[in-house]
């Protein structure tokens, strides 16, 4: 010390000065080796090139807190190794840091100037608060509602947002271009880690929903460190996705990460690539779908068509063949007809040898009756001529018979046509 101690009955008494300087060399002495302090981060601020904080507990209700120093080398070292664990220096966080302890006089506080951080500390608070987080969000239905949108018949028209300098959307954005279809793509470009990362995938994710010239929404970043990808983690991202009225489809990070954003998004895919990929193969499906479709309706047209040619053809071969048909049957008919008539002339009758005879009054002679009265006065006289009469009488009769059975014939055989 640079003046002795005065005592005033025993007591030490000490300047400002002295004082602080008595409280760093015990401070000293105590922790000469360094500590380790335990805590919430609260009030962070960074401005370059260090951060300043406090870190606080509750005791039973009691608030205690102590000043954090992060100087330029030791901050940029302990945030290198929480990013290895997928976590950022952020207020809220549990961390365990190593430091030694100061009373800086000017400003009258006392402060730990930390060195290091103890990872798998916050790593562990890290994870419990992610598993209560996603536990609360399926608890209230959150990991259900962006599902229950359902799936766009032809996704054309995609809001995608990540970063346009990420390695993941330019992998993407070429698949998408190799396809060959046609998709109309509304790009955010948007921070994909860090601070502002949360807050501007939010908006994106808002204003988006609120288009209708959407199909679905992609969600997309490349693999990295635990640290790269917190941000989807994030109870805001989380909100935005389940509400949105798009669907949202995510492809973040490699095959083996698993955000908070997958699980309440309506389809998660390993990698932007495979996001690309899985909306792709929607739109060749039902391209596979409608190519089918127009084939079979193809297949029944040209069916169809060649039944009705043929129904077409046979109906013109029968207007072709039955008026000629019905003709000649007609005409059948009519010479049918008329030879019954010829056979019922009175003049084809007399060519056979038949002949109309009448009585010396006139009158047709219809019985060998009537040849017989007629001429009875003369065969009494004649008995030659009497035998004569008698003769052509046996063969009139007989004549008649035999004209009356053809007579009957025809009429039978005209029945019969006629009948058929």
């Amino acid at each position: 010390m640079a003046a002795e101690v005065e005592f005033i009955n025993g007591v030490p008494s000490f300047s400002v000065g002295q004082f602080t300087e008595v409280l760093n060399h015990v401070l000293k002495a105590s922790f000469d080796e360094g500590v380790w302090v335990e805590g919430e981060i609260q009030g962070l601020r960074k401005p370059n090139p260090h951060a300043y904080f406090t870190l606080i507990e509750n005791v039973d209700g009691v608030k205690a807190q102590l000043n954090i120093n992060l100087f330029a080398g030791p901050l940029r070292n302990v945030q290198a190794k929480l990013r290895q664990q997928g976590i950022e220096l952020k207020d809220g966080l549990k961390v365990r840091l190593f430091g030694r302890v100061e009373y800086y006089g000017p400003f009258g506080k006392l402060n730990l100037i930390a060195t290091d951080v103890d990872t798998q500390f916050s790593a562990g608070d890290v994870a419990a608060k992610r598993e209560e987080l996603l536990r609360q969000l399926m608890e209230k239905g959150v990991d259900k509602l962006n599902k229950r949108i359902p799936v766009p018949l032809v996704p054309l028209r995609l809001g995608i947002i990540s970063s346009s300098q990420a390695a993941g959307w330019a992998d993407a954005q070429q698949h998408l271009t190799e396809s060959g279809i046609g998709f109309a793509i509304t790009f955010c470009d948007v921070r994909v880690q860090g601070d502002a990362a949360v807050s501007q995938i939010v908006a994106a994710l808002n204003s988006l929903s609120r288009r209708d010239d959407i199909d679905l929404v992609m969600l997309m970043r490349g693999g990295g460190s635990k640290g790269d990808l917190a941000a989807f983690d994030d109870e805001q991202i989380a909100l935005a996705i389940s509400k949105c009225s798009h669907q949202v489809i995510t492809g973040i990070g490699h095959e083996i990460d698993t955000s908070i954003a997958d699980i309440v998004a309506h389809t998660a895919n390993k990698t932007p690539t495979a996001c690309a990929q899985s909306v792709i193969a929607i739109v060749e499906s039902f391209l596979s779908e409608l190519s089918y479709s127009a084939g079979s309706l193809r297949s029944l047209t040209q069916t169809a068509v060649e039944r009705a040619r043929s129904r077409i053809a046979v109906s013109v071969e029968r207007l072709r063949t039955r008026p000629r048909t019905a003709l000649e049957r007609q005409t059948q008919k009519l010479m049918m007809h008329a030879a019954s008539v010829r056979l019922l002339d009175p003049v084809t009758t007399m060519a056979r040898g038949w002949s109309i005879t009448r009585d010396s009054s006139g009158n047709v002679v219809r019985s060998i009756s009537d040849i017989k009265k007629s001429l009875l006065g003369a065969t009494k006289e004649s008995p030659l001529l009497n035998s004569l009469l008698t003769r052509l009488s046996q063969t009139l009769n007989l004549k008649n018979q035999t004209s009356m059975k053809k007579t009957k014939t025809n009429e039978r055989s005209q029945r019969n046509y006629f009948a058929r």
